[in-house]
């Protein structure tokens, strides 16, 4: 029997919650016989700073090798490589539509879907890629998938369209790693501290400033102190230095940088904090749920519910 061709599109791998998703989707798929799965990426990925190493060797792993800024070459390229594979399933996430336009234009069998992981207008924030978006999602050429009940919303209230597929996100089981005793070891045992876990990149939306201010503060005034473990990779340099300093010579704040592994990390925690200014249904709120971890969040987005 004829494999179904499934490839999932998207920009890069690194460690965040829309490619952690990405990755985990693919593996699951990979895991059936009827079906042929790609993972295809825009840019490169540095093994070692990405999630590259977590898929499954089942997976098809595909890379366009793009740099930064916009890519003729890498444009051109997936288009021709697109016409030669014509996959049956093509789902695209985060900013990995746009590359997909002379593709669109031209093939008459492959299901085009793409996954908003934010609410709309930060998914897309620039008016011409709106609508050029919404040219197709209005056409039903691309089905578009939302995953909270607020995403939905914000993608009927942006694109004025009502044909979003609503699968709210999830998670599959999780397991800690052998680093997990190690961990434990260094933040738990003789600590009088409470382990408040932050996992989101170094953006504005994700509002780091106000977190260390509060934990700051908290510290100030409690006898028991509040240990802030911050994960996550760096996206916006200038922001980081005003965070560093900020900070200072604090010993209970903590950048620990990106991390393949989590799920350590939320187990050993005390409570897991989000302090967003906007979010759809993060999967880092989704993995300290399910290792018992207690959230504490803005009431935003996906947080909400």
């Amino acid at each position: 029997m004829e494999k179904i061709k499934i490839m999932h599109l998207i920009g890069d791998l690194t460690k965040g919650g829309a490619e952690r998703f990405v990755v985990d989707l693919c593996n699951e798929l990979a895991k059936d016989d009827q079906y042929e799965v790609y993972l295809v990426s825009i840019c490169w990925n540095d093994p070692q700073e990405t999630f590259v190493k977590d898929i499954h060797k089942n997976v098809r792993y595909v890379s366009f090798n793009k740099g930064r800024g916009f890519s003729l070459k890498a444009f051109l390229g997936l288009t021709k490589w697109l016409n030669r594979e014509e996959p049956d399933v093509l789902h695209s996430h985060l900013n990995g539509f746009e590359y997909l336009a002379l593709y669109l234009l031209a093939n008459k069998h492959t299901l085009f879907f793409h996954t908003i992981h934010n609410i709309a207008v930060a998914e897309c924030p620039n008016f011409i890629l709106k609508t050029f978006r919404k040219f197709w999602y209005k056409i039903n050429k691309v089905k578009p998938v939302t995953i909270s009940f607020d995403g939905k919303k914000t993608y009927r209230d942006y694109y004025q369209l009502d044909n979003d597929i609503l699968i709210e996100n999830g998670r599959q089981d999780l397991v800690t790693t052998d680093e997990y005793p190690l961990l434990n070891e260094k933040y738990k045992e003789g600590e009088d501290a409470f382990i408040l876990i932050h996992v989101g990149r170094i953006v504005s939306e994700k509002n780091q400033d106000l977190l260390i201010r509060a934990v700051k503060k908290f510290n100030v005034t409690e006898d028991k102190k509040c240990k802030l473990i911050i994960i996550g990779e760096v996206k916006e340099k200038h922001l980081y230095q005003h965070l560093l300093k900020l900070v200072g010579n604090d010993p209970y704040i903590e950048f620990i940088g990106g991390k393949h592994n989590v799920v350590d990390y939320l187990s050993i925690a005390d409570a897991f904090c989000l302090s967003s200014i906007f979010e759809g249904m993060p999967i880092s709120l989704i993995e300290a749920l399910s290792v018992g971890c207690i959230p504490v969040c803005t009431p935003v987005g996906g947080l909400v519910r």
